[in-house]
């Protein structure tokens, strides 16, 4: 997708040198970029039950040696997509009702506490992978409270999830100088075999 490492791609660096999401939503933002369909030897870091708990450990949302199972990585992997479900819709996707129910179960991992100053606050309800996806939601949630939701979008050509800082929250690609010059010599390349023209090269 560019010339970062896919090591730090997503980590430390975003394509295109576009900003990180901002705040908490940086965490939903790098949840569903655990899966990178540009790089195979990182095509889905929530792939096994290990490399979930290797990723949730990393991220400082569960303590070293907390057992993630195959029901709880199925659960990260069914509400990341769901996820995305949304974050499409910003850009004018539809979110099913498997998505939506996929969120609503999701959202028993979360409960609202109040703080010594009195004040009530969404907190994951659970520990171990469950409280992870909970903290998850809870950062989705304090985006959509924020306004800062609707600029989280999905790559139209990679799907790579992006956060869109344009004024008029038009951004299309992760990066316009790699995906966007793809999509534009694909349309290219048609025009001129409509035309009947094979493209030069």
């Amino acid at each position: 997708m560019d010339e970062a490492s896919p090591a730090s791609l997503g980590e430390a660096t975003e394509p295109g040198d576009r900003g990180p999401a901002p705040g908490p939503l940086r965490l939903v933002q790098q949840f569903l970029n655990t899966r990178n369909g540009e790089s195979r030897a990182r095509a889905d870091q929530l792939g096994t039950p290990q490399k979930a708990g290797r990723w949730l450990v990393a991220r400082g949302l569960v303590t070293p040696g907390t057992t993630v199972g195959e029901e709880d990585r199925r659960r990260l992997v069914e509400t990341r997509e769901a996820l995305r479900a949304l974050v499409l819709a910003n850009q004018g996707g539809r979110v099913g009702a498997t998505h939506l129910r996929i969120l609503n179960d999701g959202a028993t991992a979360v409960t609202i506490g109040f703080g010594l100053d009195g004040r009530p606050r969404l907190e994951p309800a659970d520990e171990g992978a469950a409280g992870a996806l909970g903290q998850v939601l809870v950062a989705g949630y304090g985006a959509w409270l924020a306004g800062t939701w609707s600029r989280l979008k999905g790559c139209a050509q990679c799907g790579w999830v992006f956060f869109d800082r344009s004024k008029n929250r038009s951004g299309t690609w992760c990066s316009m100088t790699i995906c966007g010059n793809r999509t534009k010599n694909r349309a290219y390349r048609r025009r001129r075999m409509r035309r009947g023209t094979a493209p030069a090269g």
